[in-house]
């Protein structure tokens, strides 16, 4: 009983922190996107700035001055330490094959040795007959042949070693000239996020100012009420009463919520409009605009960023 009771605590005060923290975000919303678009006015992140957020003064190439004159110089020493990486095995290789073409030619020496020997009878694994002298010789000349052909196995195990190596050496130096030559679309992709995040917010502040006029003037309509009585209850229903609910009707008195609004204000919507605070009308009245606000952000960050794209630098 006591563990039902402690969890019933628990979940009463999640819910009442996640009240508190929803109403107040939903009552400083606007105030809060309003200086969001200020703050990124007038103090815009170096990437937006340094590309600005018009597009018919911007190109593909514009995002190249991304790659400085040192990595230039870079690209241009990566690309020397590949030729330099190819002639080193070209000159291993060569090397390799000489030796490589020795054995070969002992190894031919040697099965001509034994050709010259006639027919000569073997034991069922394949091996010389030892029983003749013919027989002895064969049998140590096919010896050498197996070593030497063991030698030159190991001697084409290098090659291929040092061609696993080189490449895998020559594959890191070209991942490296390739972020190199990818700095144009990162800076692009940068800068396309801000450009997209700062113009829709922007059209999100416009649509506020419009979309606000309307919601009211669609409420008033509805509930036959005039604008003004819907912006009394507007206030009512998405500021007066979550304040009072929360830290009490007298926080509009002596508390913080005084600063903007009169207690003798307050406490007469709330006796005006008691009963009409529910949660479908507060759903209505203070979810409805920030969630169409948002999808108006979104199709816009969406056009921007397919906008960018115009400009989008090749990756490599």
């Amino acid at each position: 009983m006591p563990q039902l009771a402690g969890s019933v605590l628990v979940l009463a005060l999640i819910a009442f922190v996640g009240y508190v923290l929803i109403a107040g975000a939903i009552i400083i919303w606007p105030i809060f996107n309003i200086l969001a678009y200020l703050k990124v006015l007038i103090f815009p992140r170096p990437i937006r700035k340094k590309y600005g957020t018009d597009l018919n003064i911007l190109t593909k190439k514009s995002f190249d001055i991304a790659i400085t004159e040192t990595d230039h110089k870079e690209i241009k020493n990566l690309k020397s330490s590949i030729q330099n990486l190819k002639d080193e095995l070209a000159k291993l290789v060569g090397s390799i094959d000489k030796k490589i073409l020795v054995i070969k030619e002992k190894i031919s020496k040697l099965n001509s040795e034994i050709t010259s020997l006639g027919k000569l009878k073997k034991n069922n694994d394949g091996s010389f007959s030892q029983r003749s002298s013919d027989g002895k010789l064969a049998y140590s000349l096919n010896k050498k042949i197996v070593n030497l052909a063991y030698d030159k196995s190991e001697l084409e195990y290098e090659i291929d070693r040092a061609k696993d190596n080189t490449d895998y050496e020559i594959d890191v130096i070209k991942d490296s000239i390739k972020m190199i030559k990818n700095k144009p679309w990162l800076e692009w992709d940068q800068w396309s996020s801000r450009y997209a995040r700062y113009l829709s917010n922007k059209n999100a502040i416009i649509f506020m100012f419009f979309g606000f006029p309307i919601f009211f003037s669609i409420l008033a309509y509805i509930d036959f009420l005039t604008f003004a009585e819907v912006l009394h209850l507007y206030t009512y229903i998405s500021y007066i009463q979550p304040i009072a609910d929360i830290f009490g009707l007298e926080n509009f008195n002596t508390g913080f919520s005084s600063n903007f609004l009169s207690f003798e204000y307050a406490a007469s919507s709330v006796e005006k409009h008691s009963g009409e605070f529910s949660f479908g009308s507060w759903i209505l009245y203070t979810l409805t605009m920030p969630l169409i606000t948002f999808i108006v952000f979104y199709f816009s960050y969406k056009r921007k960023i397919k906008d960018a794209r115009k400009v989008e630098p090749s990756i490599f």
